[in-house]
């Protein structure tokens, strides 16, 4: 299912939502920081270093700005791991394809009401691009929904 995905998906790019993608930074910043920082403490070095492997799968990673701006309002370090950690978020967001839809928009989305601003956004946008979220009401909703998400839970089995 998950290499299916990825060869439909390669050119499309990956939506990476709001907790992974402050793990992928956090671990790009420091490796060590992962289990020491509160945002990123339940995953592991190798839960990292999965999610760096299967995001190169993809020509690109997409995001959306609500999810810039939580992963900005979250991932937080001090000092010169601080800086490091915006010049790598200023970088991935040169390189991303970034999807736009107004708030005003996305709270008129069914699903806006139970997840929220940010999830509801992925809902709208990701017509045809997968999810890969560790959100299990959000990968459900986006499972019946018919769409392609991925359970960060599932990609951890699936390398096994």
């Amino acid at each position: 299912m998950i290499k299916g995905l990825i060869e439909k998906h390669r050119a499309n790019g990956l939506l990476i939502d709001t907790n992974l993608m402050i793990l992928m930074l956090v671990g790009r910043t420091n490796r060590k920081r992962i289990a020491q920082f509160k945002r990123t403490q339940s995953y592991t070095v190798g839960d990292y270093e999965l999610l760096e492997q299967f995001a190169q799968r993809f020509d690109r990673i997409v995001t959306t700005p609500h999810i810039l701006t939580e992963v900005s309002n979250l991932a937080i370090l001090q000092g010169r791991e601080g800086a490091i950690i915006r010049a790598l978020l200023g970088k991935s967001i040169d390189q991303a394809m970034e999807l736009h839809a107004s708030s005003r928009t996305i709270v008129q989305n069914a699903h806006f009401l139970r997840l929220g601003l940010t999830d509801a956004g992925m809902s709208a946008l990701c017509r045809n691009i997968p999810v890969l979220t560790d959100d299990f009401e959000l990968h459900r909703t986006l499972a019946y929904e018919g769409r392609d998400a991925i359970n960060f839970n599932h990609l951890r089995a699936w390398a096994w």
